[in-house]
C-alpha cells in the first residue's frame, strides 16, 4: 500500500504530465500549421521552450522555497510530458555547472548517438516484424 505523501507524488506527475503531453500535441499541430516545411520546427519549438522554461524553474526553484509537490507538477510532470529533451539539457548544465565537463559532453554525445541509433534499431526490428506478419 503507497503512503499518502507518495500518492499525492505520483498524482502530480501524472497531472502534469498528461497537462503537458497534451500541450506540446496542440503546440505541435498549431506549429506545423502555420509553418509549412518538412523540417520538424513544432517539435523543434517544443524543445527550444521546454529547455527555456526548466532553466528558468530551476533557477527560482534554487533560490526559492517551492513545495516538492510544485516542483514534482511542473519539471518532472508537465516539462517531463511537455518535452522530456528538457530534462535532458537541464541535465547536461547540471554536469557543466558542477564542473563535470567531461561528463557533461559524455552525456550529449550518448543522448544524440545512442538514441538516434536506437530509433533506427526500433524502426528495423518494426518493418522486420511487419514482413512476417
Amino acid at each position: 500500500m503507497l503512503k499518502k505523501g507518495a500518492k499525492m507524488q505520483y498524482l502530480s506527475v501524472l497531472a502534469g504530465g498528461a497537462m503537458g503531453a497534451l500541450l506540446r500535441y496542440l503546440s505541435t499541430q498549431g506549429i506545423s500549421g502555420l509553418i509549412k516545411t518538412p523540417f520538424p520546427a513544432g517539435t523543434l519549438l517544443v524543445n527550444m521552450i521546454g529547455s527555456l522554461v526548466i532553466g528558468f524553474l530551476f533557477g527560482v526553484f534554487e533560490t526559492r522555497a517551492v513545495p516538492a509537490g510544485l516542483r514534482l507538477f511542473l519539471i518532472t510532470g508537465f516539462l517531463g510530458g511537455y518535452t522530456t529533451f528538457s530534462s535532458y539539457s537541464l541535465e547536461t548544465v547540471r554536469l557543466f555547472l558542477a564542473g563535470n565537463i567531461s561528463a557533461a559532453f559524455i552525456n550529449l554525445a550518448l543522448n544524440n548517438l545512442l538514441c538516434l541509433g536506437f530509433t533506427f534499431l526500433g524502426l528495423g526490428l518494426s518493418q522486420k516484424l511487419v514482413a512476417h506478419v
